[in-house]
């Protein structure tokens, strides 16, 4: 319990980024590639993969 305590504490600040992720990749347009569409969800996601290691 701790540790997810800790964790959310240390990415609140990704939160926005999250959102802002998620809105861009379900409302980019089709013609777009998949690639680019879902860049910013990857990002972010490798972001909290770090975070998540590194707090171990």
């Amino acid at each position: 319990m701790v540790n997810q305590q800790r964790f959310a504490k240390a990415t609140q600040w990704l939160r926005p980024v999250t959102r802002w992720a998620t809105r861009f990749s379900l409302n980019a347009p089709q013609w777009l590639p998949a690639a680019v569409r879902h860049a910013p969800l990857r990002l972010t996601s490798l972001v909290l993969r770090a975070y998540h290691l590194a707090l171990r």
